[in-house]
C-alpha cells in the first residue's frame, strides 16, 4: 500500500467510484485541498486530482452529503466523520502473503541468500498498514534462519492504523493468508481473534512517517513498499523510487506490488531483477 509530514503518503485511496459524482472542477478542487491540508494536515499536491475528486465525493455520497464542500463544512464540527474522512484518505486494502508467488520469489531470489550469506539483515516495510507486510517478512525470516539478526521498519503516516498494527491482534477473516502451521507457530488464539507471538513483534519497530517529505533512513537490504502509489503523480513516484534507491544498500532490492513498475528504471540506479523487484548493482 499504503501520504503512506501532513501528508498521508503512505497508503492510496481505495473507495468505491460512484456514478453520481460531479465531473474534476480544478477551482472547486484547489478549494478541497486547501481545506484537507488545514483540517486533516493532508497535502494532496502529491496526488492525481481526478482520483482523489472521484473518491472524495463518492464518500461525501455515501455520507448523505452533497459534494466535497458540504463534507468538509460537516467534518470540521464532527470529530467522528473527521477521522472517517482521514482513515478515507489512507486506507489501504492488504492482507499476508499477498500475492504468494511474488513472496515465493522475494524468499528464493533474495531473501534467502540473504539471511544465510551476510551477519545480518535490514529491512524496511514502508505504507505498512495493519502490519501484514512486516509480519509476513518477520514470519518468513524466522522459518528460514531462526537466530540471524535481523531488523524490519515498518513504516505508515496513518497512526490508527499504526497503533493496530502494533497490537499484532488479527481477525479470522484476516488470517485466511496464514496457513495451519504457521498460525500454530507464531500465532495465540484469543478467543475469536489471533494475536502475533513477541516472536515476530520483537524484530519489528514501528514509526510514522511521510513518503514524500520525511527523511529516509538508510541502508537497507530489501525495501518493500507493495500497492502503495498507485494514486501518486508520475513526479511524485519518481522522486520516491530514486530515494528509495539510495536508501538500498549496494546489491539491496526494492519489492513492488504486482501491477506496479518503475518506467526508465535504470535513470534512477536501479535495473529490473524480476517481475515486481529492482535491484541497486
Amino acid at each position: 500500500m499504503g501520504m503512506e509530514n501532513s501528508t498521508r503518503a503512505d497508503r492510496p485511496i481505495v473507495l468505491p467510484v460512484f456514478a453520481s459524482v460531479p465531473e474534476l472542477d480544478p477551482e472547486a478542487y484547489d478549494r478541497l485541498a486547501r481545506e484537507v491540508r488545514t483540517l486533516l494536515g493532508i497535502d494532496l499536491s502529491m496526488y492525481k486530482p481526478a482520483q482523489v475528486w472521484r473518491r472524495v465525493n463518492g464518500f461525501a455520497s455515501a455520507k448523505g452529503l452533497a459534494d466535497a464542500d458540504a463534507l468538509v463544512a460537516r467534518a470540521r464540527h464532527d470529530a467522528v466523520l473527521k477521522q472517517a474522512f482521514a482513515d478515507m484518505l489512507t486506507i489501504n486494502v492488504s492482507e499476508f502473503f499477498r500475492n504468494p508467488e511474488a513472496w515465493d520469489q522475494l524468499v528464493a531470489q533474495f531473501l534467502k541468500p540473504m539471511l544465510l550469506g551476510q551477519l545480518s539483515v535490514r529491512i524496511w516495510s514502508a505504507g505498512c498498514s495493519l502490519g501484514f507486510e512486516p509480519l509476513t517478512l518477520a514470519m518468513l525470516v524466522r522459518e528460514i534462519a531462526p537466530n540471524t539478526p535481523v531488523t524490519i521498519l515498518a513504516t505508515d503516516l496513518d497512526e490508527t492504523a499504526l497503533t493496530r498494527a502494533q497490537a499484532g491482534v488479527y481477525s479470522e477473516q484476516q488470517m485466511l493468508g496464514v496457513s495451519p502451521l504457521r498460525r500454530s507457530r507464531f500465532f495465540n488464539k484469543r478467543d475469536k481473534d489471533w494475536e502475533a507471538r513477541q516472536e515476530l513483534r520483537s524484530m519489528i519497530t514501528w514509526r510514522r512517517h511521510d513518503l514524500l517529505r520525511d527523511a529516509y533512513e538508510r541502508p537497507f537490504d530489501i525495501i518493500c513498499c507493495r500497492n502503495v502509489v498507485i494514486y501518486f503523480t508520475e513526479a511524485a513516484k519518481t522522486a520516491m523510487y530514486q530515494r528509495f534507491c539510495e536508501s538500498l544498500r549496494p546489491g539491496g532490492v526494492l519489492f513492488l506490488g504486482a501491477t506496479e513498475s518503475i518506467p526508465n528504471v535504470r535513470t534512477i540506479g536501479l535495473v529490473p531483477a524480476g517481475l515486481t523487484f529492482y535491484k541497486r548493482p
